[in-house]
C-alpha cells in the first residue's frame, strides 16, 4: 500500500514538472507547421520565438535588424485567440509600426538603412462583450503565438 502511494506521488510530481514542457513543444510545433510557411518568399532567420498567451497578456522581444536587408515580421496565433496585434518600436519606445493602425495585419515588410535594435510587443487583446451585449466575457482563451522574422537580400 505504501509503495503504491509513493509511486502515485512520483507519477504526479513527474506530470507537474513536465506539463509546461509539453505545452511549449506543442506551441513550437504549431509555429513550425503553421507559421514558418507564411513567411514566404522571405527566408526564416532561424529564430523560433513562440509562447502561450492568454487574452489580455502581452510579450516583448528585442531584436537586431541589420542594414541593407529587407525584413518581414510576422505574428501568427492559434485561432483560439481572436485578436493578436503587434507593435515595432525603437529603443526609446517610439512606435514605428502598429498592426492595429493597419487593419490588424499579421505581418509587416520593411527595409533597414542602418543596423538597429527594435522592441517588438505582441498583445493578445482582451475579450469583448458576450454576444448578447450584456454579459462580460468570462472565459479567457489562451493560445500559441509565434513571432517570426524573415529576410531578403
Amino acid at each position: 500500500m505504501m509503495v503504491q502511494r509513493n509511486i502515485y506521488r512520483i507519477f504526479l510530481l513527474f506530470l507537474v514538472i513536465n506539463l509546461p514542457l509539453i505545452g511549449y513543444s506543442q506551441c513550437k510545433g504549431f509555429a513550425k507547421r503553421k507559421c514558418i510557411p507564411k513567411l514566404s518568399p522571405f527566408i526564416h532567420n532561424g529564430q523560433l520565438n513562440s509562447t502561450t498567451l492568454m487574452e489580455g497578456e502581452s510579450a516583448e522581444l528585442m531584436m537586431t535588424f541589420h542594414s541593407g536587408q529587407n525584413y518581414r515580421v510576422l505574428v501568427c496565433a492559434q485561432e483560439s485567440l481572436e485578436k493578436v496585434d503587434f507593435k515595432l518600436m525603437d529603443m526609446d519606445r517610439n512606435v514605428i509600426f502598429d498592426s492595429e493602425d493597419q487593419k490588424s495585419t499579421n505581418y509587416w515588410d520593411f527595409d533597414v538603412n542602418s543596423t538597429q535594435r527594435f522592441i517588438i510587443l505582441v498583445s493578445a487583446k482582451k475579450p469583448g462583450k458576450h454576444s448578447s451585449g450584456q454579459l462580460a466575457g468570462t472565459l479567457v482563451q489562451s493560445g500559441c503565438v509565434a513571432l517570426l522574422v524573415g529576410f531578403k537580400n
